[in-house]
């Protein structure tokens, strides 16, 4: 039996580590620091709580983690990976630009342990996305990942070097969320000086798809703002110096920050946004 290790089971972890055990997979992870809610989704996931040092007996590592604690967590399970017989192979699976993988791959491979890249691109497994989210893996090693396919999940490898996987990542994020994050500030902006009704008919004329798609997102990404904002940072850091993006996505990380901050306060914005979508709310019902 394939043994598969997730370094934080969160929303995604838990759902990816519940279709793991249901094609066969036994799943650990260290449950122990974790919140009651995450503990919760792991028991109900049929994930195993193991010690970070037993982490090592697993075939696979599945680092799935907020993108500011990659590095951290490479570091806390560096000591343990350079004392373990067994080298399980360590993915990287989180929204990290290539800088902040090649840092993370250097703290890893020390130990003597093989590593991979990876991104994951989609919603977590279940009712609501029966597919499952689709993994990228890129480096020397992801052809020893195809196996997860057998295992529930939708794979797809790349004949590429490690940080193929995550430049990919962070070029679909930033086009995903970057439009949903700048079409948001801008529907905000219009709202504060009574333009909102003109830019609904407007954008009911000439830009009805993008209208329709962020009725959808806008509500879907205001209580994640707060994650999404350490993600426009590392997005800011692609190939940095060549084009402005990187000031672009530095001040959508900002957005993400005020949205988040606004969301804990007196929620004008989110509001602001709420009224701008009612009336798609009241033709859809």
């Amino acid at each position: 039996m394939t043994t598969i290790a997730i370094a934080a089971p969160g929303a995604m972890g838990a759902a990816v580590g519940a279709v793991l055990v249901q094609h066969g997979a036994r799943v650990i992870a260290p449950l122990s620091q974790r919140s009651a809610p995450s503990q919760q989704r792991a028991q109900q996931a049929n994930i195993v709580d193991c010690s970070a040092e037993a982490l090592c007996e697993a075939d696979i590592i599945l680092s799935i983690l907020p993108p500011e604690s990659a590095l951290s967590w490479a570091q806390q399970m560096a000591p343990f990976l350079q004392a373990a017989a067994h080298k399980p192979l360590y993915v990287d699976c989180n929204a990290i630009s290539p800088e902040t993988l090649k840092q993370v791959a250097q703290v890893i491979e020390s130990t003597g342990t093989p590593f991979a890249d990876a991104a994951i691109i989609g919603l977590p497994p279940g009712a609501h996305n029966p597919q499952g989210p689709r993994f990228w893996f890129a480096g020397p090693h992801a052809a020893r990942l195809a196996q997860l396919s057998d295992l529930g999940l939708r794979v797809r490898v790349m004949s590429a070097d490690n940080g193929a996987a995550s430049a990919l990542k962070m070029a679909y994020a930033g086009i995903n969320k970057g439009i949903t994050l700048l079409t948001s500030a801008m529907l905000i902006n219009a709202s504060r000086v009574g333009a909102a009704e003109a830019l609904r008919e407007e954008m009911q004329d000439s830009q009805q798809a993008l209208l329709q798609r962020m009725a959808k997102a806008t509500p879907d990404m205001l209580p994640k703002a707060w994650r999404w904002a350490a993600e426009m940072d590392e997005i800011a850091t692609l190939n940095q110096g060549e084009l402005a993006t990187d000031q672009l996505y530095r001040a959508l990380g900002e957005v993400c920050r005020q949205l988040a901050d606004d969301q804990q306060q007196d929620q004008q914005f989110n509001s602001l946004l709420a009224a701008f979508f009612q009336p798609e709310a009241d033709k859809a019902g």
